[in-house]
């Protein structure tokens, strides 16, 4: 009898200790992780699905636009600049093609048939992973190009920024 109390004392010693244990972590991990703080989990989570929904959203209307401006009177190539996540490239018509994930091999090539043929974007294919763009050169031949996103949008200047309107 007195075998069976000092067990059952041993274990509600062992649950007790591990109770006291585990709400220490989670207030150092609390304390700690201050987005923990600031939104519950569940609510978390429901942030971040929403967040994740609206890029999916975002990714396909600029995919989007930019199958509906390749058919029509695109323009050509006139300069290449680097950015941190790829390259820009500047097109005749004021737009600008945001190429993000592009090699080395791809920015070479891009630089040294830009100013040999006025390329002109002519198509556009989405992979699973990257997307692969057409260019039409000035002969009729045509180059792929591959990046891992590529987004269409009005230059900054034709857009209107930096300039005072009355």
């Amino acid at each position: 009898m007195h075998t069976i109390l000092c067990i059952a004392m041993a274990l509600v010693a062992i649950v007790t200790t591990a109770a006291v244990a585990t709400r220490y972590r989670r207030r150092r991990h609390m304390a700690r992780n201050h987005m923990a703080r600031a939104f519950p989990v569940r609510e978390f989570d429901k942030f971040d699905a929403h967040l994740e929904a609206v890029a999916r959203d975002e990714l396909r209307r600029l995919e989007d636009e930019l199958v509906r401006y390749l058919p029509g009177c695109s323009g050509y190539v006139v300069d290449i600049s680097s950015t941190p996540n790829g390259i820009a490239l500047e097109l005749s018509d004021g737009r600008r093609l945001a190429l993000a994930g592009t090699s080395r091999r791809t920015r070479e090539l891009l630089n040294r048939l830009t100013p040999e043929d006025m390329l002109q974007p002519a198509g556009f294919h989405r992979d699973a992973v990257s997307c692969r763009l057409l260019f039409r050169r000035l002969g009729g031949s045509k180059v792929e190009i591959y990046a891992r996103n590529i987004a269409l949008a009005d230059s900054i200047h034709s857009s209107g920024f930096g300039t005072s309107s009355p």
